[in-house]
């Protein structure tokens, strides 16, 4: 993609957007090592580890509700502003921070305003870039957040290693960079759709504004069948992937003794590999390719993930081989959740269509909060009655089947299209 090619609007977008990555990419650090904080630096229990998992898909439900404001909204710029201020500043407490449950409470803020941002950010790509260019710029600007995040998160897991008690600065200076982000994001002027006359004065009322988004995510779903079968498809896949989360940290600090440069190069840098690397290509994949293909093969990648963890457990007591496992795995992580990652935040626009892709990605996000409430409890329960290799053998299967399902769904759109063409 060259930019001198882009017209002066859509080329500003891209600069704001890409300059916005660069300072995102110290929150993506954070999403990649929050965990491992928690349980080293924090000492935080089992159960803890469970409500952290928790946080940031229960915190989606509020998706539906900041998705119709922002439609609604005629001062979007505001709307980026407060979530910055919400979910990014709020980080500088951690200054004071001294328990896990004050830890808890910021990643709540953080995740709360996520839900807010995600739909936002959306709206600017679908308003802003035409489809043929669209998962291509969201590509490259995620591949200069992972860069970023890279080279933070080995900094900062060699750093925690010196100065464990340098996580609180680390996590203020994280709020500062993130709400740089979410400023440069509200500098973005969104091309808006045309509004009828009639809606410009429009008032809402207070149960409408709380039941319209409902209502109207209910009927999406009834009537974008396809949309549907996408988040059913991504359901059974998150399932897999949430039930995971607070084994791994268990898993990790507890089964291999990980130090915090070990933990932050599995999960922060080696993961990671991959978006920074090939996020383009995937980009240009997912604009030429049908989504439930396309995450068809991402899940099946996906699987092998928790399948080595479980072949790691069997070197457990000999480190050096499990580690070079877990190692493995992560890249192969990081290879699979680069398409997953694409198709988390590009797909809903495809289903969209000429619809507001703000909605369609509020519900996607909120459907998160729903698998959210259900799989940490999962994850813990096999933890406790069978054994941690129980957790991500279950999850292997949640990833085969949700890739079953995909290739399933792909296959009968195929079909039911050669027979329209006779």
């Amino acid at each position: 993609m060259k930019l001198k090619e882009l017209n002066p609007f859509v080329r500003q977008t891209v600069y704001l957007l890409m300059l916005a990555a660069v300072f995102n990419g110290a929150v993506q650090s954070l999403a990649q090592t929050q965990d491992i904080i928690a349980r080293k630096a924090l000492h935080a229990r089992d159960w803890q580890l469970m409500l952290m998992t928790m946080i940031w898909p229960v915190s989606n439900f509020l998706s539906i509700w900041w998705g119709r404001l922002f439609e609604k909204s005629r001062h979007k710029s505001y709307y980026f502003i407060a979530g910055g201020v919400v979910g990014r500043l709020t980080l500088l407490y951690a200054i004071w921070l001294s328990t896990m449950n004050e830890y808890l409470v910021i990643m709540a803020l953080l995740y709360s305003a996520n839900s807010m941002l995600l739909p936002a950010q959306n709206s600017i790509y679908q308003r802003n870039i035409r489809p043929q260019r669209r998962a291509a710029v969201y590509g490259y600007t995620l591949s200069i957040g992972m860069a970023i995040s890279i080279v933070l998160t080995f900094i900062v897991g060699r750093a925690l290693d010196i100065q464990e008690s340098s996580f609180r600065w680390i996590l203020a200076l994280t709020g500062i960079a993130g709400f740089i982000s979410t400023l440069l994001h509200s500098r973005i002027n969104i091309q808006e759709p045309m509004i009828e006359p009639s809606q410009i004065h429009e008032k809402v009322t207070l149960k409408a504004a709380f039941l319209d988004p409902i209502q109207r995510s209910l009927a999406l779903m009834k009537q974008n069948k396809a949309f549907s079968a996408f988040e059913r498809s991504f359901s059974i896949y998150g399932m897999g992937y949430i039930m995971m989360q607070p084994i791994i940290p268990i898993y990790m600090v507890d089964r291999l003794q990980l130090s915090y440069t070990n933990n932050f190069l599995a999960k922060g840098v080696l993961s990671q590999l991959g978006m920074l690397f090939l996020a383009p290509l995937f980009g240009s994949l997912h604009d030429r390719m049908h989504p439930f293909k396309y995450i068809g093969f991402s899940f099946a990648l996906l699987m092998l993930f928790p399948l080595l963890f479980v072949l790691s457990s069997y070197w457990a007591g000999e480190s050096v081989v499990a580690v070079i496992i877990v190692f493995v795995a992560y890249t192969i992580f990081g290879l699979a959740m680069t398409g997953v990652n694409m198709a988390w935040n590009m797909s809903s626009i495809f289903f969209a269509g000429n619809e507001d892709a703000a909605m369609y990605q509020s519900v996607h996000v909120t459907l998160t909060g729903v698998r959210g409430l259900v799989a940490p409890v999962l994850g813990f329960t096999l933890l406790r009655l069978i054994g941690i290799e129980s957790v991500f053998i279950v999850a292997a299967g949640f990833l085969a089947l949700a890739s079953i399902m995909s290739f399933r769904d792909y296959r009968k759109l195929k079909y039911s299209k050669i027979n329209i063409l006779k």
